[in-house]
C-alpha cells in the first residue's frame, strides 16, 4: 500500500477547517482567505500552502484516505450551505432579491447563465457555445473575447496598370 504522507498534519488542518467553516462567515472568502484563517489558528508545523489546499480540493488524495474524503465533504457541505443561504435570502427578500442573485451568479459558475451559454448568430445559422470559467480572471478574458468591439473593414480592389507588370531588373 502506498504511504499517505503526513496524515497528522492533514487531520489537524481538517479539524481546524471544520471549526472555521462552522464559526466564520465564509460567504465572500476566497480559497486563499480560507487557508489563511485556518493556518492562523494552527502551529506552523500543521499549516499548509494554497497549492496543497487546491490539490486536496481537486480530490487528489489516496482512495482509502479517510481524511481526504472528510476534507472534500466539508468543502462541499460549506458550498451547499452558501447556496441555501443565498437562495433563502432571494426568496425571503421581495424587494432586494436581485442582490442575492448577483452574489449567487458570481460565487457559483453554474448559476451564471451569461458565462455558461452565449448565443451567436452568424450567416443565419444559430450556434450555441457553452463556456464555463473557473476563475474571475478567466471569466473576464472570455467576456473580453466574446464582447470585443470591432469594425468590419471591407476589401477594396487595387487596380494595377499594365506598366506595373513589365519585367524590369530590380536591384535588391
Amino acid at each position: 500500500m502506498k504511504k499517505l504522507g503526513r496524515p497528522f498534519k492533514q487531520d489537524n488542518w481538517i479539524k481546524e477547517l471544520e471549526n472555521v467553516l462552522n464559526n466564520e462567515n465564509i460567504l465572500f472568502l476566497s480559497d486563499s482567505d480560507l487557508v489563511f484563517l485556518v493556518n492562523k489558528n494552527l502551529d506552523e508545523a500543521d499549516r499548509i500552502c494554497k497549492s496543497t489546499f487546491e490539490k486536496w480540493k481537486a480530490g487528489k488524495h489516496h482512495k482509502d484516505d479517510v481524511a481526504g474524503e472528510k476534507f472534500i465533504e466539508l468543502v462541499h457541505h460549506a458550498l451547499i450551505k452558501q447556496k441555501q443561504f443565498l437562495s433563502k435570502k432571494m426568496i425571503d427578500d421581495d424587494k432586494n432579491w436581485q442582490r442575492y442573485a448577483w452574489i449567487m451568479e458570481r460565487k457559483f459558475a453554474e448559476w451564471n447563465l451569461k458565462r455558461i451559454s452565449e448565443n451567436i448568430n452568424r450567416n443565419e445559422q444559430s450556434a450555441i457555445i457553452q463556456i464555463t470559467a473557473s476563475t474571475d480572471e478567466q471569466a473576464k478574458l472570455i467576456d473580453n473575447i466574446i464582447n470585443i468591439d470591432f469594425e468590419e473593414i471591407k476589401p477594396i480592389r487595387i487596380l494595377i496598370s499594365s506598366d506595373d507588370n513589365k519585367d524590369e531588373n530590380y536591384n535588391f
